[in-house]
């Protein structure tokens, strides 16, 4: 039973981290603090370009999935999984959420973002821990380079 409740955790922090739970926490943070549309614009833009830039490297990559090589995902999968987008999109928001003060006392909720959402990737054999890893690497890099050069 203990091991059917993390399976059910990690569920719902994997829903969080998808497309739709990010849409979700990210019309929260508007709703509490409105922004201007200059910085919602770049933050749009902060989110998609590196987590499409993840998904063009994992074909360039080709690392299989745990489904891929047999494993029985918890969860549906496509394509290949280095690096974990999901993990890319929650480092993303996070390092933005940092950088805008008006938003910046979320950061410190955020933080644990990617953690979660990568353990429960790999909780639910959607990933390896590598792709994880990988993933908030490639969150960094972009964060780094949008930071310096955006």
């Amino acid at each position: 039973m203990q091991g059917q409740k993390r399976t059910i955790f990690a569920r719902i922090i994997s829903m969080i981290g998808s497309w739709w739970g990010m849409t979700l926490v990210t019309l929260l943070i508007l709703l509490l603090h409105p922004l201007s549309t200059v910085k919602w614009f770049q933050f749009v833009l902060w989110v998609l370009v590196p987590v499409l830039a993840s998904e063009f490297f994992k074909f360039i990559v080709k690392r299989k999935r745990p489904a891929m090589r047999g494993e029985t995902a918890i969860v549906k999968t496509y394509n290949y999984s280095f690096p974990s987008s999901h993990v890319v999109a929650a480092v993303m928001i996070v390092f933005w959420v940092f950088l805008v003060p008006e938003v910046r006392w979320w950061s410190w909720l955020l933080l644990l973002w990617p953690i979660a959402v990568g353990w429960s990737r790999v909780r639910l054999k959607a990933h390896d821990l590598i792709d994880v890893i990988g993933g908030v690497i490639f969150g960094l890099v972009c964060g780094i380079l949008f930071k310096y050069f955006g």
